[in-house]
């Protein structure tokens, strides 16, 4: 997981500063549609279809070499930003104190689903198609739902869910303080049997909640 990356750092370029980087598999760089995309603008953000949420990722063949080279590369200077390397999966040690600390207040882990987040929060102009490509990068998506009102604008919520239980943790665990719109999206693993009237509810009150701060 890399943060810190200027919005003038492009992908060509991010693996260029990492290419002594032993098992460097893949580089992404997190966009967001352009609102502002002019088809006939020369230069510039407004000729850019997607610009760049200053972050990203950069898949390894292993652990060990993620680890390696989080150490050998940590405070890289790119664009004239100093990137922040760290791991996008949590710890099993941190994991478990955190486990130990939510137990009392998390729902029975049997009605939840290890392999589809919920995340709520969602700025109404974020798009599908937006938070499809901040979640992918952490692996194969098996389907990503963003219910809709009678009038076509979203709920505020969606739903991610990957292959695998190992991916949805990756992505639970590196975007939990994540800001998309300037607001904070709230991950929590999804209920099997949570209704859509429980979870406009849960929405409004959220929403009340941050008006109110």
């Amino acid at each position: 997981y890399v943060k810190n990356v200027s919005f003038d750092t492009t992908e060509k370029k991010l693996k260029q500063a990492f290419r002594k980087a032993s098992g460097l598999r893949a580089v992404t760089i997190a966009k967001k549609k352009n609102l502002k995309y002019d088809p006939q603008a020369v230069g510039g953000d407004q000729s850019k279809t997607h610009l760049s949420m200053g972050y990203g990722f950069l898949e390894f063949e292993s652990v060990q070499a993620a680890k390696e080279a989080i150490a050998k590369f940590q405070d890289v200077r790119v664009d004239g930003h100093t990137l922040l390397l760290k791991l996008s999966t949590r710890s099993s040690s941190s994991s478990s104190s955190s486990a130990n600390k939510k137990r009392k207040t998390r729902p029975d882990s049997s009605s939840l689903s290890k392999s589809k987040i919920m995340v709520r929060n969602v700025a109404f102009q974020a798009t599908r198609n937006e938070l499809r490509d901040l979640f992918r990068a952490y692996g194969q998506l098996k389907k990503v739902r963003l219910p809709r009102k009678f009038d076509g604008s979203h709920r505020g919520f969606c739903f991610v869910e990957f292959l695998t239980e190992q991916e949805a943790q990756a992505a639970m665990s590196a975007l939990k303080d994540t800001h998309l719109y300037g607001r904070h999206l709230v991950l929590e693993w999804a209920k099997k049997d949570e209704s859509l009237e429980q979870l406009r509810e849960k929405q409004r009150k959220l929403y009340n909640k941050h008006d109110d701060s």
